[in-house]
């Protein structure tokens, strides 16, 4: 048991240094010979037999979850967040048919109020005839069903519902809904190589591809994958690990560097019942994915992005014949998102697209002939972010945008159609989680809030200038203890990016003391580095923790420049932003600088565990759930979109390895895995075991034989119950 050479007492090595092993059963024999020696190995024989006899009890000193000081404190604080400061919210809101007037309820005291837009202020409640909306046209689009994760849906049905495709047997067919018609096999060929409407693995979990066949507005093509992976090597993952006899699961799982599976889009036609391939150029390994429709369904629309994934080409297939061109192309010197936002217009030509191409997200309006009509957005130094509303009657697009100083803090801007009156409407600088529009489009009532500001809900003209708060959350009074998150800031060792941080800090706090700090970690690509939501207490701070989350560069949001930053060096720069971090929280007098640990899940396990193991000085204790160890364990969108290929990138890929610096462990390290992890493959943790104990190196595991990726069980309590038993005495120590 990996424990018991970890915490016996007489396998203790120096605080500095691993833990010696034990001599082998024959080397204690041999010391018979040498008396000194003989004692010595007596007295180890003693101690253990003290130590076998004392170990259930050892192992019963060792508090459960929720035995650990300040459990108590915890349960409390964790069932409270919502009671905090309730309401700052509005509900039930009615405008006025002549809009100059609302009424709504106010969250926080339950009461129904009116408002005088004229007047500029909250009066008694006044009856008012309400503006009754046009009623929104039902588009009959049907919900589409979810699947499993990295799969795709077998049956799609067709618009009318007269048709079903599905995928049966590696092949596609067509089910008829009137039992007066046979069937159609639309292909015959398939195998467990070559499949006709379905994708595979890597799709489903990169590209978020779920779909794997389409069917026409009109219903008379059906759109449908063949995917060839007869020049792949299967993966195996032993699944049924409890049972007397386990099982195999085989998948095409490319690993950086490895084959690719090809993808091509064949097309059905109902009427000709004939098929044609869509002619896409490109390499044989690129992608093809977020295949769809235009509008009026005379051309099929498909993503196409090189292996490297920093060309970006949206094509049109002609369903009948075959041929493509393109509409819409965008290139990066580094990595290209691969699925920008694309909404049409009603004319079913014009569609709302966002691109990057000045380093910051914005959007633009284009045409399906491949023009651009204007630019719509002009953002620079800031990210816009989503479409919340397009109105064209109006002539008005709302967007969302991380423009306020805070770079996380949301705010909603508009413009018109043709990309000018482009202005920000929410002069309050705080974080925004919702907004609603007056139907005139002259009022915009918002949300805000920050990471230690209750919510409030703001009126505010068409310009932006604040009007009235219409409901304030305050902090309730029953709560006795002061709010103590902060977000702060600090510079990157580049010496010009701030990186931006969040601090949560036990409900009894006590800045006289020393309190041991915790990094809760992501920091992966495509990820959001921090949420300035209201969040004023963190639960598990009440072990005895100062509890801290860094938004690290090659995280979104921030412009394609920050997130660039890790670009052939995962575990890098991001790792080397968390070290920062610490650094600069350790200077407050009541962070313990020696007591320091952190904590993550996939990426965030893999930079848990490199952060120990290549920085032992900063980092004292990690719980590593589900790390990718080596970036050549992992697939191939995923990892080459960010360091492209072993071959092409040696160093990233041993730079950013966990057994590269498995030597250097000085402190405590957990690894969690689950067993059938389709995922993160459960030979990234092997892997590191092997390199520790060829560096004689000791550590801690948790292996769950019946769980993938996303771990349940006792692994929560079995994280906090690590960190305190090696982080922290009691509470506030």
């Amino acid at each position: 048991m990996i424990q018991f050479l970890t915490d016996c007492p007489i396998n203790s090595g120096p605080k500095d240094g691993p833990a010696p092993h034990f001599e082998r059963l024959s080397n204690h024999f041999e010391t018979k010979q040498n008396p000194l020696m003989y004692a010595k190995t007596n007295l180890m024989q003693s101690c253990l037999i003290l130590f076998a006899l004392g170990w259930t009890t050892q192992l019963q000193a060792q508090p459960r979850f929720n035995e650990l000081p300040g459990y108590d404190r915890f349960s409390k604080v964790e069932s409270f967040p919502s009671r905090i400061a309730p309401g700052g919210k509005i509900v039930d809101l009615k405008w006025s048919h002549d809009f100059k007037k609302f009424n709504f309820t106010a969250s926080s005291s339950g009461t129904r109020k009116t408002f005088d837009l004229k007047a500029g202020k909250i009066i008694d409640l006044q009856e008012i005839t309400p503006f009754k909306a046009a009623p929104i046209a039902d588009s009959n689009r049907r919900r589409s069903t979810r699947v499993p994760r990295a799969t795709q849906r077998p049956i799609e049905i067709s618009n009318s519902e007269k048709w079903t495709a599905v995928y049966d047997n590696f092949n596609v067919k067509l089910k008829p809904a009137d039992p007066n018609l046979a069937e159609i096999q639309v292909t015959t060929n398939g195998q467990d190589r070559l499949r006709y409407g379905t994708g595979c693995w890597v799709y489903g979990e990169e590209l978020d591809q779920d779909s794997a066949m389409w069917w026409s507005p009109a219903d008379q093509h059906l759109a449908f994958y063949e995917i060839d992976e007869r020049h792949m090597r299967d993966y195996h993952l032993t699944i049924n690990n409890t049972r007397l006899y386990t099982d195999l699961q085989t998948v095409r799982y490319p690993k950086a560097g490895d084959p690719n599976p090809f993808a091509a889009i064949l097309i059905y036609d109902l009427t000709t019942r004939s098929t044609v391939k869509a002619d896409i150029p490109g390499e044989k390994s690129q992608y093809l994915y977020n295949v769809r429709w235009t509008p009026d369904g005379s051309e099929l629309l498909v993503n196409r992005t090189n292996r490297h994934q920093n060309e970006l080409d949206v094509f049109a297939v002609d369903p009948n014949s075959g041929k493509s061109r393109i509409v819409v192309s965008e290139r990066q010197k580094n990595f290209q998102n691969n699925s920008p936002k694309m909404m049409f217009l009603k004319d079913g030509k014009t569609f709302i697209w966002e691109t990057e191409k000045n380093g910051w997200k914005n959007f633009e309006l284009r045409n399906l002939n491949g023009k651009l009509v204007n630019p719509l957005t002009s953002a620079s130094g800031y990210p816009a972010d989503r479409i919340y509303k397009l109105d064209e009657t109006a002539g008005w697009f709302y967007y969302t945008a991380y423009s306020a100083e805070n770079p996380y803090n949301l705010q909603l801007h508009r413009c018109r159609l043709n990309g000018t009156q482009n202005r920000r409407l929410t002069a309050n600088g705080l974080h925004h989680v919702s907004f609603t529009l007056s139907p005139d489009h002259n009022w915009l009532i918002g949300t805000c809030e920050d990471i230690n500001s209750p919510p409030r809900t703001i009126l505010y003209d068409r310009t932006g200038k604040e009007i009235s708060v219409l409901d304030q959350a305050h902090v309730a009074q029953s709560i006795k203890h002061p709010l103590n998150a902060e977000i702060f800031s600090f510079l990157a060792a580049d010496g010009k990016t701030k990186i931006y941080g969040t601090l949560h800090k036990p409900t009894n706090f006590d800045p006289k003391l020393k309190y041991p700090l915790l990094v809760d970690v992501y920091g992966g690509p495509h990820s959001k580095g921090l949420s300035n939501r209201f969040r004023p207490v963190n639960a598990y701070c009440e072990f005895g923790f100062c509890i801290a989350k860094f938004g690290n560069r090659g995280t979104v949001d921030r412009g394609k420049e920050f997130e660039d930053a890790t670009y052939l060096k995962l575990g890098a720069i991001d790792l080397q932003d968390q070290v920062d971090g610490v650094k600069h929280l350790s200077k407050r007098a009541y962070i313990d600088g020696d007591r320091v640990g952190i904590y993550g899940h996939s990426y965030g396990g893999y930079l848990s565990a490199l952060a120990v193991l290549k920085f032992p000085e900063v980092f004292h204790v990690a719980v590593s759930g589900a790390p990718v160890t080596t970036w050549k364990n992992y697939d191939t969108i995923y990892t080459e979109r960010y360091m492209r290929t072993p071959l092409e990138n040696p160093d990233g890929y041993r730079i950013g390895s966990c057994m590269q610096y498995a030597k250097n462990l000085k402190g405590k390290l957990l690894m969690v895995h689950g067993l059938i992890d389709d995922n993160v493959h459960p030979s990234n943790t092997w892997q590191l075991v092997e390199a520790l104990h060829a560096a004689d190196r000791r550590f801690d595991m948790q292996i769950y034989p019946k769980f993938k990726h996303g771990i349940g069980s006792t692994y929560m309590k079995i994280r906090w119950e690590y960190l305190c038993r090696h982080l922290q005495l009691a509470p506030g120590s």
